[in-house]
């Protein structure tokens, strides 16, 4: 009576094909960490015996400091991110921006960008926010930082690319690219594409949203240079060069942004840079202890926000 339809087949080649993924990626991610031992080795044997006789400080000053001001800066980033993702309909008070940044900050450092994307998506998910504008909105953050951190760079960090004859131009060249993905007509040919309505995008609002990051990375080689001084005693004459080498590092950073791993970039970069200005095992210390220091600060501020969180929702 009735014509058999027979189903389309199902393609059985998917799990290979992400089980191939998923291999390369973790073979890109030990490779990365693999050559970031091998230089930071290389830089540490090079003074070995100035690191084994360099008489250690550890000053609890700057250590307060620094907290203090990953504090800040930590602010300031969420009240642009906050700023970014309220101007896209929903408006969410400064709090929840807050927790959620901190608990989806610490998922960034997992090597691979998916795990940063998706607890932020899932996150604001949670409290009606659709994946597209969550994900968008994260876009127009990534290019305001790596646009602010190219200009930050221009201003501090010209004789460092002078030095390693790296061309200004290069970041001119993203500064045009950045500038013309966050123009307010490019921007809401965007949004029409992904069927988002928002409130008018303006070049005030760029603009305000570009000086705030730009002030965020002066803060940021600020915050470096309190946890340089925690373990050795760096002069304030320096203090340009590390807010330059914080901007520039963190600018390649940027640009590594989507990449399988960045593992180890942050570390290689300012061991680098600050060994103009420190011996060479020294830096690669400095710059290990930069980055467990700071993913400890993180954690602190992430369970903060739990607890100011909780103990708000938690009737009287």
């Amino acid at each position: 009576m009735f014509n058999r339809v027979t189903p389309p087949p199902i393609n059985t080649n998917l799990e290979p094909v992400a089980s191939k993924r998923s291999w390369w990626r973790l073979a890109f991610s030990i490779l990365t960490f693999l050559i970031v031992v091998l230089i930071l080795g290389f830089l540490i044997y090079q003074q070995k015996e100035q690191l084994l006789s360099f008489n250690w400080q550890f000053d609890w000053l700057f250590l307060l400091f620094s907290f203090l001001i990953f504090g800040l800066d930590l602010t300031l980033v969420v009240i642009v991110w906050g700023w970014i993702l309220n101007s896209l309909g929903k408006q969410i008070n400064f709090r929840t921006h807050f927790h959620y940044y901190c608990i989806s900050n610490i998922a960034k450092r997992i090597p691979g960008t998916i795990w940063y994307i998706a607890s932020r998506v899932s996150l604001y998910n949670a409290v009606g926010i659709e994946l597209r504008k969550t994900s968008f909105a994260s876009g127009v953050e990534v290019i305001i930082s790596t646009i602010a951190s190219a200009i930050v760079s221009l201003i501090f960090a010209v004789q460092i690319l002078t030095d390693y004859s790296i061309s200004p131009l290069f970041l001119g060249g993203v500064l045009l690219l950045g500038a013309i993905l966050i123009h307010p007509r490019v921007i809401s040919i965007m949004l029409r594409r992904l069927n988002l309505e928002i409130t008018q995008i303006h070049y005030r609002l760029i603009f305000q949203w570009l000086f705030a990051y730009i002030l965020i990375w002066i803060i940021g080689g600020i915050l470096l240079y309190m946890i340089v001084n925690i373990l050795y005693d760096l002069p304030i004459s320096h203090l340009g060069y590390v807010i330059g080498s914080w901007s520039l590092v963190g600018f390649l950073s940027s640009l590594l942004f989507f990449s399988p791993s960045n593992l180890g970039v942050t570390e290689v970069g300012l061991s680098i840079l600050l060994s103009a200005i420190l011996p060479s095992s020294i830096a690669v210390v400095i710059a290990i202890f930069a980055r467990i220091l700071l993913i400890f600060y993180e954690m602190v501020w992430a369970g903060l926000s739990y607890t100011l969180r909780t103990g708000r929702s938690t009737p009287a």
